[in-house]
């Protein structure tokens, strides 16, 4: 799987990598990181001036082996603070929005939590 995101409203600088997948991708809408200390669940998309899917595909990280990777559309992603998991479909996607930010990609843990995407979500 080769990423290839360029500047963007969402993202101010460019990012390339390549991974090996090692299974086949699911849609999700959140996902529990560990940010300041703290863990906390976070609404997740993709974006191409607009909201789109964010994935997560099983990778094989070399040299750390399996991993997670969360990536969505061709510029990058976006995240959000949120509660809990079922909080993820009322966020309103904004790049303007200072509480969301933006993230080429993640590479997670095999066990990092994830929830899935809801049924009919493009």
């Amino acid at each position: 799987m080769y990423l290839d995101i360029d500047a963007n409203d969402n993202l101010p600088a460019p990012a390339m990598a390549t991974f090996k997948s090692t299974g086949a991708g699911n849609r999700i809408s959140a996902v529990r990181l560990h940010l300041a200390g703290a863990w906390q669940w976070c609404a997740i998309t993709g974006w191409a001036d607009g909201p789109v899917a964010a994935w997560v595909t099983p990778i094989e990280e070399s040299g750390d082996g399996p991993a997670r990777l969360l990536h969505g559309g061709p510029q990058g992603l976006r995240l959000a603070r949120i509660d809990q998991p079922q909080a993820a479909g009322s966020v309103r996607w904004d790049v303007q929005d200072q509480a969301q930010w933006g993230e080429p990609f993640l590479i997670c843990r095999p066990e990092t939590e994830v929830a899935p995407a809801a049924a009919g979500v493009r």
